[in-house]
């Protein structure tokens, strides 16, 4: 892959494909959108509404797997989140979001989160709101 071009392509229906995983990411997050941290819970809830609404025409947006989640980490780019703190995520996607996102991963009451500061996974209990939680939302064609 050209190292010049970007694998991400920024879509005007407020999405970005990923044309390395071939994955639809929501542009914003919840954090960005509701301008609260979000719950496990919440971050479900949030995904229906945006299938509800037929989101950038699809209806089968979800939270994403621990895997596609680490996808969106790299060392080697900056942005900020809503406390102007650095994350490494491309900065295709607005500055502003969460810190981090729930995952689809769950075991009993918690589920895991990536932290994109630093890359790795934590289980939270779904409830926890502490750490800028949030969600970005996910769907493959």
């Amino acid at each position: 892959m050209d190292k010049n071009k970007s694998r991400f392509l920024k879509n005007d229906d407020g999405t970005i494909y990923d044309s390395l995983t071939s994955l639809t990411w929501l542009a914003n997050d919840s954090r960005l959108d509701l301008d609260k941290e979000v719950s496990w819970d919440e971050a479900e809830q949030y995904a229906k509404k945006k299938n509800a609404d037929n989101f950038a025409g699809h209806n089968d947006w979800r939270m994403p797997t621990i895997h596609e989640a680490t996808s969106l980490f790299d060392k080697d780019k900056l942005n900020k989140d809503f406390k102007g703190g650095d994350i490494n995520i491309d900065s295709v996607f607005p500055p502003g979001m969460g810190n981090c996102t729930w995952t689809s991963e769950t075991r009993g009451r918690e589920s895991q989160i990536l932290f994109y500061v630093n890359g790795l996974p934590y289980w939270y209990e779904k409830n926890d709101k502490t750490i800028s939680h949030g969600v970005r939302l996910v769907r493959r064609d």
